[in-house]
């Protein structure tokens, strides 16, 4: 009797600990704006922020987050010096931050959030933008570009995970998808166990460049503990390796105006494997390599992948090979054949 007890002493301060967590989230971090989808997605939402105005000649920027995130780290880095150039949109891919996970038997697929970030443009009148995905979010923004090159004007994967890689993935994403033991772990562990390694996973995501400060409040991170969001990022992640096994053979269709952006001291997403094969595949695409940075450029150097972003929506086409830039600032462009 007293195991029993203390048992539900402890799940009762665990619960505590997860249900204080998504009341936090709540009053903390409110949405901004939601879009309603329609077809596959039967109704179901999309939270995005919206900034800047459209620009005559200038296609609108959409940002797309990767992995154990939410759009929020668009928004800090990237929203507000974009907006000054024109209209940019960040969403929160499905089942993570705001946005609803759909009731799509292959939600995890990004070619299906492609086709529900697809669905939102078109029901907020936005024609061929310009898509950049971060991390996870760069398979999606490819798989967009792949399914509907006439309706994008530019791309660009930003420390994309865009190919298979060696190995798996973590090991608690196969406990999430066990039955009841997943359920356990997602609804007593992971809220207090998440506030426990937070700081070191965001300072290891960054390596071997600095967070900013309070990175983890300010982009909402916390929310990534709340059931519903922790197995929806698990079931991404757990199945993205499948997907580009099949996908990945592909790029070379590619057919759209392309840069690709990656720190060449990315030890979360290799740039060999994934930004510089694809690169390789897409003809005329720029690489822009990023020395000595890690997995976070849209922090490190964000007036480069501004600028980059900026170039294609006003229709300039990418520098073909690759551009260096160096720890000290200097700058390698490829010369231009007269």
């Amino acid at each position: 009797m007293e195991s029993l007890l203390l048992l539900a002493v402890a799940l009762a301060v665990l619960w505590f600990f997860a249900s204080g967590g998504a009341a936090k989230a709540a009053t903390m971090w409110p949405p901004d704006k939601f879009v309603k989808l329609d077809g596959d997605f039967d109704g179901a939402r999309l939270h995005y922020v919206d900034r800047g105005e459209a620009r005559p000649g200038v296609s609108t920027v959409v940002l797309v987050h990767g992995a154990s995130g939410n759009l929020r780290d668009m928004e800090m880095s990237l929203v507000e010096p974009l907006s000054r150039e024109t209209r940019v949109i960040a969403f929160d891919r499905p089942g993570h931050g705001w946005s609803d996970r759909t009731a799509h038997p292959a939600i995890a697929d990004p070619a299906v959030q492609a086709k529900a970030i697809r669905n939102a443009l078109k029901n907020l009148g936005i024609e061929k933008p310009v898509l950049l995905g971060h991390s996870w979010g760069g398979s999606v923004v490819t798989a967009y570009a792949l399914q509907w090159p006439g309706e994008v004007s530019g791309l660009l994967p930003l420390s994309g995970a865009l190919y298979p890689w060696p190995g798996g993935v973590a090991w608690y994403h196969s406990v999430v998808r066990t039955p009841v033991i997943g359920w356990l772990f997602t609804n007593f562990l992971v809220a207090p166990g998440g506030k426990l390694l937070l700081e070191k996973g965001v300072e290891g995501n960054f390596h071997p460049d600095k967070p900013p400060a309070g990175y983890a409040e300010k982009t909402a991170l916390p929310m990534l503990f709340r059931p519903k969001e922790f197995r929806a990022n698990s079931e991404d992640t757990a199945q993205l390796k499948g997907y580009l096994e099949r996908r990945s053979a592909r790029y070379g269709d590619i057919a759209v105006p392309t840069i690709v952006i990656t720190g060449n001291a990315d030890y979360t997403v290799s740039p060999k494997i994934h930004s510089y094969a694809l690169h390789n595949a897409v003809e005329g695409s720029e690489l822009i390599k990023l020395k000595g940075t890690g997995h976070m450029p849209h922090y490190a150097h964000t007036d480069v992948v501004v600028d980059a972003l900026v170039r294609l929506a006003r229709g300039e086409a990418p520098r073909a090979g690759e551009t260096v830039i160096h720890a000290d600032g200097r700058v390698e462009i490829p010369a231009v054949a007269e």
